[in-house]
């Protein structure tokens, strides 16, 4: 493969998209490196108010260094996306190692890869990895921007187009469409904005090609995983409402009833929402993300038959609370029913439920009022 572009996510969310350019005329190439850094891949700590953390990239060719960049980044500003571009690469094989450093705790990652710069002549057609930039999991929500650089040879054609078709896992064409180019000497950039709302959560395939004439020249592809898109906006009034139940006040509960239409329920929602924003200055509401990821979990893992995670007893309380500190798991025995007791630090509660029918659904035996008022208690807004 003349250019390699492998997008790679290790075990700490660190994600590096790197793009080999093949060498022309002058014999060099150049290998041009995308680092996206994300809240779990960086320490936080308290500066002038708001949490901030320091880093540093640093990208390393044939063992010795050839790039490095370093920078701090509030919280609020994530995802950080760093460049790195290491030009006047000869032709051959290399071994490509980029590190990334959080300069609080001096932890780092790397990822090492050989890869291969290529002579392009008369007839060779490149072309880098797609490039999506919100990320590989993401909720099925709007749309997702795929990025492609394809290179092209030294006699171009007269005429090229790109598209993309976004398949699930079983080869079903879920969307398709043209890309949009932007030309650079003779290398081509194409776009595309690809419509993920209502898409089901799972796994999904992104194959992009370039046609010339009735023949496919270039392709790439890219694996997206997809999250559930939870209607926390009031398109549909009564899910919205069984969804934001557990932290929702009476009085928020009938504005969002008494709305007439979506356009007005989707006002009383953003309302909701931004009134439990813990940084309202900023683009991203930290409580909504975090709840969002709570419904994932509770859905994932206490939906029993038909009921949804949300609607049990145990998803009411993690969605409230979180994960417990402590989680002591008591299964059947001959005089007892299974039985849980989640333990909380923050606030300091312990929470107890009971399979009283040995289905696997745990009953709250605590009193849910005990429950609400040490959230009411210790919550953030």
């Amino acid at each position: 493969m003349t250019l390699l572009a492998l997008v790679l996510s290790v075990l700490t969310g660190f994600q590096v998209t790197w793009n080999a350019e093949p060498a022309r005329e002058q014999g060099v190439g150049a290998v041009h490196i995308t680092v996206r850094l994300d809240e779990e891949d960086l320490l936080f700590v308290m500066e002038d108010g708001s949490e901030a953390a320091s880093w540093e990239v640093a990208a390393i060719v044939d063992g010795e260094l050839s790039e490095r960049n370093s920078g701090s980044v509030f919280k609020s500003e994530l995802p950080v996306i760093e460049t790195l571009s290491i030009l006047n690469l000869p032709t051959g094989s290399h071994i490509l190692t980029v590190i990334m450093r959080d300069l609080e705790t001096g932890r780092s990652c790397s990822r090492e890869e050989e890869i291969e710069i290529s002579l392009i002549d008369s007839t060779f057609w490149s072309s880098g990895g797609l490039q999506i930039l919100e990320g590989l999991t993401q909720r099925a929500s709007g749309s997702t921007e795929v990025i492609w650089n394809v290179y092209t040879p030294s006699q171009q054609p007269d005429s090229i187009n790109a598209a993309y078709v976004l398949r699930d896992v079983y080869g079903v064409t879920m969307r398709e469409g043209w890309m949009n180019m932007t030309a650079s000497g003779s290398s081509f950039e194409y776009t595309a904005y690809i419509d993920i709302n209502n898409l089901d959560a799972g796994e999904y395939e992104i194959l992009a090609v370039v046609v010339c004439g009735d023949t496919i020249v270039a392709a790439s592809r890219k694996r997206l995983d997809l999250l559930q898109s939870w209607d926390v906006w009031g398109k549909d009034p009564d899910l919205t409402r069984r969804l934001i139940r557990p932290i929702a006040s009476s009085t928020e509960l009938s504005s969002l009833a008494n709305a007439e239409g979506p356009s007005s329920r989707n006002a009383v929602m953003s309302e909701f929402w931004h009134r439990r924003d813990i940084s309202p200055g900023t683009v991203r509401n930290e409580y909504l993300e975090e709840y969002l990821a709570r419904l994932d979990f509770v859905e994932d893992n206490f939906s029993v038959l038909n009921t949804m995670g949300i609607n049990t007893d145990q998803g009411r309380v993690y969605i409230l609370l979180g994960e417990p500190d402590i989680n002591e798991n008591r299964p059947l025995e001959n005089s007892t029913l299974p039985s849980q007791t989640w333990t909380y630090f923050t606030p300091p509660l312990e929470v107890s439920f009971i399979d009283y029918y040995g289905c696997g659904e745990f009953e709250l035996y605590t009193e849910w009022e005990e429950v609400r008022n040490a959230w009411e208690k210790h919550r953030i807004f």
